[in-house]
Protein backbone atom coordinates (compact mmCIF):
# COMPACT_ATOMS: atom_id res chain seq x y z
CA UNK A 1 0.00 0.00 0.00
CA UNK A 2 3.05 2.02 0.75
CA UNK A 3 3.97 1.73 -2.66
CA UNK A 4 1.39 2.17 -4.29
CA UNK A 5 1.02 5.70 -2.56
CA UNK A 6 4.32 6.48 -3.71
CA UNK A 7 4.10 5.28 -7.04
CA UNK A 8 0.77 8.13 -7.03
CA UNK A 9 2.72 10.99 -6.38
CA UNK A 10 5.54 10.24 -8.89
CA UNK A 11 2.64 9.93 -11.31
CA UNK A 12 1.79 13.38 -10.03
CA UNK A 13 5.40 14.77 -10.43
CA UNK A 14 5.72 13.41 -13.52
CA UNK A 15 2.65 14.85 -15.24
CA UNK A 16 2.86 18.17 -13.75
CA UNK A 17 6.76 18.00 -15.65
CA UNK A 18 6.65 16.05 -18.02
CA UNK A 19 4.63 14.47 -21.35
CA UNK A 20 3.19 10.80 -21.54
CA UNK A 21 6.55 9.45 -23.47
CA UNK A 22 7.98 9.48 -19.49
CA UNK A 23 4.78 8.05 -18.21
CA UNK A 24 5.00 5.41 -20.79
CA UNK A 25 8.90 4.19 -19.74
CA UNK A 26 8.09 4.81 -16.32
CA UNK A 27 5.06 2.10 -16.24
CA UNK A 28 7.27 -0.18 -18.35
CA UNK A 29 9.59 -0.08 -16.20
CA UNK A 30 7.28 -0.74 -12.85
CA UNK A 31 5.69 -3.89 -15.05
CA UNK A 32 8.26 -5.65 -15.91
CA UNK A 33 10.51 -4.96 -12.70
CA UNK A 34 7.89 -6.05 -11.13
CA UNK A 35 7.11 -9.18 -12.90
CA UNK A 36 10.94 -9.89 -12.72
CA UNK A 37 10.41 -9.82 -9.07
CA UNK A 38 7.57 -11.83 -8.44
CA UNK A 39 8.55 -14.41 -11.22
CA UNK A 40 11.97 -14.92 -9.23
CA UNK A 41 10.86 -14.58 -5.79
CA UNK A 42 7.47 -16.13 -4.52
CA UNK A 43 6.29 -16.88 -7.76
CA UNK A 44 4.14 -15.35 -10.24
CA UNK A 45 -0.02 -15.98 -10.06
CA UNK A 46 -3.21 -14.03 -10.45
CA UNK A 47 -2.59 -12.34 -6.91
CA UNK A 48 0.89 -10.96 -8.29
CA UNK A 49 -0.55 -9.66 -11.78
CA UNK A 50 -2.98 -7.98 -9.24
CA UNK A 51 -0.77 -6.04 -7.75
CA UNK A 52 1.19 -5.18 -10.50
CA UNK A 53 -1.96 -3.37 -12.38
CA UNK A 54 -3.23 -2.06 -9.12
CA UNK A 55 0.51 -0.46 -8.89
CA UNK A 56 0.05 0.48 -12.76
CA UNK A 57 -2.97 1.89 -11.62
CA UNK A 58 -1.72 4.31 -8.75
CA UNK A 59 0.74 5.52 -10.90
CA UNK A 60 -1.13 6.12 -14.00
CA UNK A 61 -3.94 8.00 -11.99
CA UNK A 62 -0.99 10.04 -10.41
CA UNK A 63 -0.47 11.15 -13.75
CA UNK A 64 -3.69 12.10 -15.08
CA UNK A 65 -4.35 14.10 -11.52
CA UNK A 66 -0.87 16.15 -12.47
CA UNK A 67 -1.07 16.39 -15.87
CA UNK A 68 -5.08 18.19 -14.99
CA UNK A 69 -3.54 20.46 -12.25
CA UNK A 70 -0.81 21.50 -14.46
CA UNK A 71 -3.39 22.39 -17.23
CA UNK A 72 -5.79 24.20 -14.70
CA UNK A 73 -2.30 26.25 -13.76
CA UNK A 74 -0.88 27.07 -16.91
CA UNK A 75 -4.40 27.91 -18.37
CA UNK A 76 -4.93 30.63 -14.78
CA UNK A 77 -1.25 31.49 -15.50
CA UNK A 78 -1.67 32.36 -19.35
CA UNK A 79 -5.48 33.69 -19.27
CA UNK A 80 -7.09 36.72 -19.83
CA UNK A 81 -5.89 39.53 -18.01
CA UNK A 82 -8.58 40.93 -15.50
CA UNK A 83 -7.47 44.55 -16.75
CA UNK A 84 -8.52 46.27 -19.80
Amino acid sequence: MLLAAVLFVVGVLIGWSYTMLVMIATSILIMVGALILFAFGPGLDLLHVLIVLGYLTAHQAGYLLGAYCSGLYADKRNGPSPLP
